[in-house]
C-alpha cells in the first residue's frame, strides 16, 4: 500500500498555459564520436493534439532560472538544452552548445526534450545564430550571415561550415566535423509548462478526479515494477479514449505519484483547469 498527501490548489502557483509561437532548433556534430549521454526515462516534452488544438505538454521544468515575463513573450524556442521564451525579435539565438570550463560539450545527436549523446572538445566556435522574425506562417533566421526561411510544418536541416575540434577524450589529435542545425517550426501551439521557478510535475486531467484515488493506494505490479496500465485501470482512467501520447504523460505521472520503489510520499493537487500537480519531495 502507497500513502499519498494532499495538497490545497493554493499551494501551488498556476501553470504556464498560452498560444505563442513554437519554434525547434537543435545543433547535432554527427561526424564526432559520442562520449556520453543524456538520457531520459520520459521525454520531458510531449506534443500532441486535444480538441483540435494543438499542444506542447512539458511535464517536468525546462525553463532556466532567469527567463523573463512570460506574459510578454512573442515565441519559445526549445532546444535538447532548454526552453527559452523571446519578447522582442530579432534578438540572439538559445544557446546551442554548453560551455564549461575545460572546454565545450556538443550534442552529437539527440531529439527535443528528450535523449541525447554528447561529445565534449577543448574549444569550440558556435555558428552565430540570431532568430530575426517571427509570424504564424514562418521563421526567419540568420546563421553565419546567410538568412534562412523555414514556413510552418516544415523542418530544415542546414549544413555549416567545417570546423576543427580537439575531443577531449581522443589521442590528442584535431578531427573535422560539420555541425548540422535542425530547424523545425510546428508555427502556434497552445504551451503547458510548470511555472517559471518551480519544481513541480505538472500532468493533464486525464478525466482523473483525485479526490477519487484511494488513500493508502494499492498499486498493481508485474515483475515487481510498477504496472501503469492497470493502475489506469483500478483508478477509472480509460486510455483508450485519450490522444494516444497522452499515454506517455500518464506513465510518467504513474512512476512519478506512485513508483513502488520510492520511500517518500507524494503531494498531489488538481487545479481548477483540471492539471494535476505532483510535489515529490
Amino acid at each position: 500500500m502507497t500513502e499519498w498527501r494532499y495538497i490545497s490548489s493554493n499551494m501551488v502557483s498556476d501553470p504556464l498555459v498560452r498560444q505563442i509561437p513554437y519554434l525547434e532548433l537543435k545543433l547535432e556534430h554527427p561526424g564526432l564520436e559520442p562520449a556520453g549521454h543524456g538520457e531520459r526515462f520520459f521525454p520531458d516534452v510531449v506534443p500532441y493534439e486535444l480538441d483540435r488544438t494543438p499542444r506542447v505538454f512539458y511535464w517536468r521544468p525546462v525553463l532556466p532560472p532567469s527567463v523573463g515575463n512570460p506574459s510578454e513573450w512573442n515565441l519559445i524556442c526549445a532546444t535538447t538544452h532548454e526552453l527559452s521564451g523571446f519578447d522582442a525579435l530579432p534578438t540572439e539565438g538559445p544557446p546551442l552548445v554548453t560551455d564549461e570550463g575545460d572546454g565545450t560539450t556538443l550534442v552529437v545527436g539527440g531529439t527535443i526534450g528528450g535523449e541525447t549523446t554528447k561529445s565534449h572538445v577543448e574549444s569550440y566556435t558556435a555558428p552565430a545564430l540570431s532568430i530575426d522574425t517571427c509570424s504564424d506562417s514562418e521563421v526567419r533566421l540568420t546563421v553565419d550571415g546567410t538568412e534562412y526561411c523555414v514556413s510552418n510544418g516544415q523542418r530544415r536541416r542546414i549544413r555549416l561550415g567545417e570546423r576543427n575540434v580537439d575531443p577531449s577524450d581522443g589521442d590528442g589529435g584535431s578531427t573535422t566535423v560539420v555541425p548540422e542545425l535542425v530547424v523545425r517550426y510546428p508555427g502556434p501551439r497552445e504551451l503547458h509548462h510548470p511555472p517559471p521557478g518551480s519544481t513541480y510535475r505538472l500532468f493533464p486531467s486525464f478525466n482523473l478526479e483525485i479526490d477519487e484515488i484511494p488513500n493508502p493506494l494499492s498499486i498493481p505490479t508485474t515483475a515487481d515494477e510498477l504496472d501503469d496500465a492497470t493502475l489506469a485501470t483500478k483508478l477509472g482512467v480509460d486510455l483508450s479514449q485519450r490522444p494516444y501520447p497522452e499515454r506517455v504523460l500518464w506513465q510518467a505521472f504513474a512512476y512519478t505519484a506512485f513508483d513502488p520503489h520510492t520511500d517518500t510520499i507524494p503531494e498531489l493537487t488538481q487545479l481548477e483547469t483540471g492539471h494535476i500537480v505532483v510535489r515529490a519531495p
